[in-house]
C-alpha cells in the first residue's frame, strides 16, 4: 500500500468514527434526559476508544474520544440530571470542526506527496509506441558575454573522432539533463546531439545524464537538473568545462564550489534569467532549459582534448552482440540496428520531444565503484578515476575487457581481454556507469 492510499486509509477510518459520535450525541439529544446513579451505588465501566494512527510521514494524532456506561442500584432512587443542549451542540460543532482540519491538513499533504511522486516514482505502464513530437523548444535569449563567439573552423571533433565545424578555443560544455521520470523524458530536448553522455546513478535506481557538447552546440538542451558529486571526477579530464545544472544541496554546493577554485570546471547555476530559461508548457521541475552556445561562448577560451581513443576496429576479442540490457528503476536497453545501438526505456524508444532517436555510434557500460554519497543520505556516489571491468559495444559487437583511469586529468584506457587498447568508432559514445552485476548482453 502506497504512502496516498495509506492516507486515505486513514482519514476514512477517523471520518467513520467521529460519525458515529455524532450519532451518538444526536441519540442522546432526542432523548434529552440522562439517568445518573448516585456516588455510593454506583459500578462505573468506562471504555476508551483512540482513532488510529496514520501511517503516512506526517503522524496524526487525534482527540481520544471516551465513552462511559452507567450502571444503577434498583435500591437507589435515581436522580435525573438534564443535560443543557448547548453543550451537546457545542461538542458536536467541535468534532466536526477536527474532523474539516484534519481533511484540510491531509488534502495539503496529499498535494504535496503527489508533486514528490510525480518526480520519483517508477513509471506506470509504459505506452506501446513511441510518444509524438512536443512543443518547439522555447526561446532562450543571450546574454552580452555570447556576442564574441568566433566563427567556428572545420577540425577533428576531440570528443567524437569525426571532422566538424567547431567555434574556436569553447570549452566543453556540460549540462545535467533529468530522467527522473516520463514528464521529464516528455520535454526532453537536445541530448541527441551531445558527443558524450554519461549515465549516472542517482537515489532510488534512477538515472541522469551528464551531457558533454562540444562539437554540436543545440539551441535548447534540457530539462536541467541539479549537480551530484559524481560530477566533479567526470568534469576533472574535460580541461575546466562549463558546468550548467538547476542547483545542488548544500554540500554538493561546497564542493563544486571547492572544484571551481581549483579550475576542475566553472559553474552555471540557474539564476531563471539567460542562459537559462522556463518553458510554462511544462510543469517543474521539468521546466528548465539552457542555451549551451551562450554557456560556451561565455565561459571562457578552453582547448579541451580527448578522453577516449577512435579509430579502426582494434579489439582482439570482440564477439557479435545485438543488445545490452541495465537493470534501473526504469529498465533502459540499447539495440543494434544496423548502424547505431537504439536506446528505449521502460519498454518504449528513447526520443527526444523533437521526435529524434538516441542512438549513439558507441555503448561503453564501466562497471565502477558505487558508495553511499557522504552528503545526501538517499544518494550514491560514483567513483570514475580506478580501474574496473568494460564492455565496449560498437558495430555490432561486444568486447569484455577493462577501464582505467589512474588520475583524474587523464583519459580513458580501454583494453580487451588480451591487454589491447580498445578504439572506439567515430562518433557519439553513451558511457553507462554501472553497479557490478545490473547488466546482462545478447
Amino acid at each position: 500500500m502506497n504512502g496516498l492510499t495509506r492516507s486515505r486509509v486513514a482519514i476514512a477510518v477517523l471520518a467513520m468514527l467521529i460519525v458515529g459520535v455524532l450519532a451518538f450525541l444526536a441519540t442522546r439529544s432526542s432523548n434529552r434526559v440522562a439517568t445518573e446513579a448516585a456516588p455510593e451505588t454506583t459500578t462505573t465501566t468506562t471504555s476508551t476508544t483512540a482513532a488510529p494512527t496514520s501511517t503516512a510521514s506526517t503522524t496524526i494524532t487525534p482527540t481520544t474520544i471516551a465513552s462511559t456506561t452507567t450502571t444503577t442500584s434498583s435500591s437507589t432512587p435515581a436522580r435525573q440530571v438534564v443535560i443543557d443542549p448547548a453543550v451537546r451542540e457545542e461538542q458536536s460543532e467541535q468534532l466536526a470542526r477536527q474532523l474539516a482540519e484534519l481533511e484540510a491538513r491531509r488534502a495539503a499533504e496529499l498535494a504535496e506527496e503527489a508533486a514528490e511522486n510525480e518526480e520519483d516514482e517508477p513509471d506506470a505502464a509504459p505506452p506501446t509506441t513511441a510518444p509524438p513530437a512536443g512543443p518547439a523548444p522555447v526561446q532562450i535569449s543571450r546574454p552580452s558575454c555570447a556576442a564574441g563567439l568566433a566563427a567556428p573552423v572545420s577540425t577533428r571533433a576531440p570528443f567524437t573522432g569525426k571532422t566538424a565545424s567547431i567555434h574556436p578555443q569553447i570549452p566543453a560544455v556540460v549540462v545535467k539533463v533529468s530522467n527522473n521520470s516520463s514528464a521529464s523524458r516528455r520535454a526532453l530536448v537536445g541530448l541527441d546531439q551531445a558527443d558524450i553522455v554519461f549515465e549516472e546513478r542517482i537515489e532510488a535506481s534512477a538515472t541522469r545524464f551528464f551531457s558533454v557538447y562540444h562539437s554540436s552546440l543545440p539551441a535548447n538542451v534540457g530539462p536541467v537538473r541539479s549537480g551530484r558529486t559524481t560530477d566533479i571526477q567526470i568534469t576533472e579530464n574535460l580541461n575546466r568545462p562549463v558546468f550548467a545544472y538547476s542547483g545542488s544541496n548544500q554540500g554538493v554546493a561546497r564542493q563544486l564550489k571547492f572544484a571551481a577554485d581549483n579550475n576542475l570546471l566553472i559553474p552555471f547555476i540557474n539564476t531563471d534569467r539567460a542562459p537559462f530559461a522556463r518553458d510554462g508548457r511544462y510543469s517543474a521541475p521539468d521546466n528548465l532549459f539552457v542555451d549551451p552556445t551562450s554557456l560556451a561562448a561565455c565561459g571562457g577560451a578552453s582547448n579541451p582534448t580527448a578522453v577516449f581513443s577512435y579509430g579502426a576496429p582494434s579489439s582482439t576479442t570482440a564477439q557479435p552482440a545485438s543488445s545490452v540490457s541495465l537493470q534501473a528503476r526504469s529498465p533502459y536497453r540499447f539495440d543494434w540496428n544496423g548502424s547505431a545501438w537504439v536506446r528505449s526505456q521502460s519498454g518504449t524508444p528513447h526520443v527526444t520531444r523533437t521526435g529524434a532517436a538516441l542512438d549513439p555510434d558507441n555503448v561503453v557500460v564501466m562497471f565502477a565503484k558505487t558508495v553511499q554519497s557522504q552528503i545526501d543520505s538517499s544518494s550514491v556516489d560514483t567513483q570514475t578515476v580506478g580501474s574496473g571491468e568494460a564492455w565496449i559495444f560498437r558495430n555490432g559487437t561486444i568486447t569484455v575487457g577493462a577501464w582505467r583511469r589512474d588520475r583524474g586529468h587523464e583519459p580513458y584506457t580501454l583494453t580487451d581481454a588480451n591487454g589491447t587498447n580498445v578504439r572506439l568508432k567515430a562518433g557519439q559514445t553513451w558511457v553507462v556507469l554501472a553497479p557490478a552485476g545490473t547488466a546482462s548482453w545478447n
